[in-house]
């Protein structure tokens, strides 16, 4: 018994590691979106170099490309616990994903200095502090999210999942 509280508490504390790791790189590409890392904007000047710089080597400008507020078409899937799934396509101009897909699924969760973390999803819960070793995980384009469901970025064409999984520790 004892053994089984100890890896429950290894893996929340894991879990608590990776979502502030999470959060520091959210924080880091909120920081280089806004210039320096003071906050500052670089001059114009420089942006003009840094774009003119890119645009030679063959690199898009992902800012000129996909601006907040523009349409995307995105779809989402929820995989419940006994492996029934439904599947929507989504229209949207949000920036991050809670917001997309909270006027068509239903989220309960908690806040936190890590994020938005997800508790249930169409009112199915699955909250692994309750004891039953379950989550709500979330994929990206087929690969596991690296942020929390406020913090994951939306773009056109993008597939996301959110998945009700569960910790066999």
């Amino acid at each position: 018994m004892k053994q089984n509280q100890s890896r429950i508490l290894s893996l929340l504390l894991a879990l608590v590691l990776a979502l502030s790791l999470a959060a520091c790189g959210a924080q880091s590409d909120t920081q280089a979106d806004s210039g320096a890392a003071d906050g500052t904007s670089a001059p114009a000047d420089e942006l003009d170099a840094a774009d003119a710089a890119a645009e030679a080597a063959g690199i898009e400008d992902v800012n000129d490309t996909v601006e907040q507020g523009e349409p995307k078409t995105i779809t989402l899937t929820v995989t419940y616990e006994d492996g029934m799934a439904d599947e929507y396509t989504i229209e949207t101009d949000a920036e991050y994903l809670k917001e997309a897909i909270e006027s068509t699924v239903s989220l309960e969760g908690t806040e936190s200095d890590y994020g938005f973390t997800v508790t249930a999803v169409n009112g199915v819960e699955a909250d692994f502090t309750a004891g039953s070793n379950a989550y709500w995980a979330i994929y990206v384009n087929g690969e596991y999210g690296n942020y929390s469901i406020d913090a994951q970025p939306v773009a056109d064409g993008d597939s996301f999942g959110l998945t009700y999984e569960t910790y066999a520790g």
